[in-house]
């Protein structure tokens, strides 16, 4: 087997963290359990960090932190600061390729940028980062814009992150937009609805009648009231337009986007 190769056990140990995560408490941003159980599934010396900059504003609003042994520290966070060196190489390094290029599905490595040692070195984002640190890989989630989500591996010493590694970090990344998603809506009180519930319910909050409801998503009409009773019922409301305010702004990024009727 080579390090790009992943084993059986490298998905049932993913699937394991994930539903570990599911049913865990919300925690500050990420559960508590995720970042664990991905500190597990790709070890690190130093940590594995959820991190949420707002790099229009110069500040890092939630830094959240697991280190070996299962050591938990944060949320951190710290205010706007335009000469902290970390903004002024923010443009510069790797911590903002994703932003530079649009490109947040790539998961990056330190040695994406800096191929040797020497090279690492001789970029000043190192002496910000800090002596320890000798290779991160960052996966990047969706944010608004001026903002950055992110998880990040971070490694000390021991050998390079490896291309298995990043196979890793490219399946878990859409779970753990889900994951985020799913711990907003319950640090929120709302409770979780299925994708059809959502559909139904951003059409039903932009106007749009039951029957054509029905009509876009293939269904019948008296499912379109179930779905919606179903919707009223665990937001605990009695009309649509209560349960839009309390739920839309929680739901999937795909339908908080302006929808265009169909015609007629």
């Amino acid at each position: 087997m080579t390090t790009s190769e992943l084993h059986a056990a490298d998905v049932e140990r993913l699937v394991a963290v994930l539903e570990d995560a599911r049913s865990d408490d919300p925690g500050p941003a990420m559960p508590w359990a995720l970042l664990e159980g991905l500190l597990h599934l790709v070890p690190c010396d130093l940590e594995v960090s959820y991190q949420h900059h707002e790099y229009a504003a110069y500040r890092m609003p939630l830094h959240q932190v697991v280190e070996p042994g299962g050591v938990r520290s944060g949320p951190f966070s710290t205010p706007e600061d335009p000469d902290d060196p970390f903004w002024v190489y923010w443009w510069h390094g790797p911590c903002s390729w994703p932003q530079r290029t649009g490109d947040l599905r790539r998961v990056t490595m330190i040695r994406d940028f800096f191929p040797t040692e020497r090279d690492r070195l001789a970029d000043p984002i190192s002496d910000v980062l800090g002596a320890e640190l000798h290779d991160c890989m960052l996966v990047s989630l969706p944010a608004p814009p001026g903002e950055a989500r992110r998880i990040c591996f971070m490694r000390g010493s021991g050998p390079p992150f490896t291309e298995r590694d990043r196979q890793i970090a490219m399946l878990l990344r859409p779970h753990l937009q889900e994951i985020w998603l799913d711990a907003e809506r319950r640090r929120s009180g709302v409770p979780k609805l299925t994708p059809r519930e959502w559909e139904v319910l951003a059409l039903a909050a932009e106007g749009v009648p039951f029957a054509a409801i029905a009509d876009q998503l293939f269904i019948s009409v008296g499912t379109v009231r179930k779905h919606m009773e179903h919707v009223r019922e665990r937001l605990g409301v009695h009309s649509i337009p209560a349960a839009a305010v309390k739920a839309m702004p929680h739901a999937p990024a795909h339908l908080r986007l302006p929808r265009r009727r169909p015609p007629g």
